[in-house]
């Protein structure tokens, strides 16, 4: 009786582990309070991670520089990054790029004060038609930026198409809340931010004097993944990129508008802003996402990269920035499309 009762007992457990899916993988993660935090925010919210055999932990950070100097210490695996701080680490060796984020070039702008001469005159440079500024309304100024970001990298684009350099004006460089905190008490000329920080100051009335692509800069968020755990854990990895890309397919038919509920509560959850649906659908449609053909377009085949273009602009401009750090190029296999090849 007792054998009887113990092989019944032993049957229903296995029965139980039988029926139940299969423990899934924890997958830690690194993310800016930004557009492309929202699709794995939204695919754990749909349970999609799970379904695909991880489970994904969110850890949040201030800026892309912090986010890629913790990599060790807050041992993520795989993050979202702009391409500034990114192109350093793959410098460096310890992060490839597996993917595109997003397109951010529309969410990072130059802005001023509507009073400022800077508004009087566009398109000094009939290269760039759509650029506000002079060198005379510029020189001098002394502009709010982040250092080593997707928006120092577009003041610096700006600079140029107006013919100026660093040295023609001033830069103080305060982490983005600060900077707009300063700007809209009053301190500064001209502030260099990217959303979701351009929601805020479109309230206090700041007008937009040049955006990424009116300067000829294209600024792409990058997926990319700690160099040790793609070696080992090659199938988590396009387990993740099927469940990224499985957002991406959804905010293609569906739409902003569709998403807009989704994205408010993520807003809120995640970055601590209220936005209004409004804002919600600008932030999606600000920031164009990218399938897996079209991602492996931009990756490209015998040497012929749309994504490593743009890329080699950010790098050099890494350079510039750090002329007394001894670089080097990042090695083919830092920006690498073999995690996308291997979901077809």
């Amino acid at each position: 009786m007792r054998f009887k009762t113990l092989f019944a007992v032993c049957a229903l457990f296995g029965s139980l582990f039988q029926s139940s899916p299969s423990l899934s993988q924890t997958l830690r993660t690194a993310w800016l309070g930004e557009h492309e935090a929202f699709l794995t925010w939204y695919a754990k919210e749909k349970g999609w991670d799970k379904e695909a055999g991880l489970d994904i932990i969110m850890l949040r950070f201030d800026s892309g520089k912090s986010l890629i100097e913790n990599v060790r210490a807050y041992d993520w695996a795989i993050a979202g990054c702009g391409a500034v701080p990114a192109m350093q680490a793959t410098m460096s060796d310890q992060v490839e790029v597996i993917a595109i984020a997003n397109d951010e070039s529309s969410a990072n702008m130059i802005l001023t004060r509507p009073d400022s001469p800077i508004l009087a005159e566009k398109g000094f440079n009939p290269d760039f038609p759509n650029v506000f500024g002079t060198p005379e309304s510029v020189k001098g100024k002394l502009i709010l930026c982040p250092k080593k970001t997707s928006a120092r990298y577009l003041l610096d684009k700006w600079l140029a198409a107006l013919g100026l350099e660093e040295k023609d004006v001033k830069i103080e460089e305060l982490e983005p809340t600060p900077a707009l905190g300063a700007f809209k008490n009053g301190y500064g000329d001209i502030l260099a931010v990217w959303s979701p920080f351009i929601r805020e100051a479109e309230t206090f009335g700041f007008k937009v004097a040049a955006h990424s692509q009116d300067c000829g800069a294209t600024q792409p968020v990058l997926l990319v993944a700690d160099r040790a755990f793609t070696e080992k854990n090659p199938d988590a990895v396009r387990a993740f990129l099927r469940v990224y890309l499985r957002v991406v397919d959804e905010i293609k038919a569906q739409g902003p508008e569709a998403l807009a509920p989704a994205y408010v509560r993520f807003a809120e959850a995640w970055m601590g802003k209220k936005f209004s649906e409004a804002d919600a659908v600008a932030e999606l449609r600000e920031h164009p996402v990218f399938s897996l053909e079209e991602q492996l377009a931009l990756f490209g085949e015998g040497g012929e990269s749309p994504l490593k273009a743009w890329l080699a602009e950010i790098a050099a401009f890494s350079e510039k920035m750090n002329p007394d750090t001894a670089h080097r190029h990042a090695t083919p296999e830092a920006v690498s499309d073999r995690f996308l090849k291997g979901l077809k």
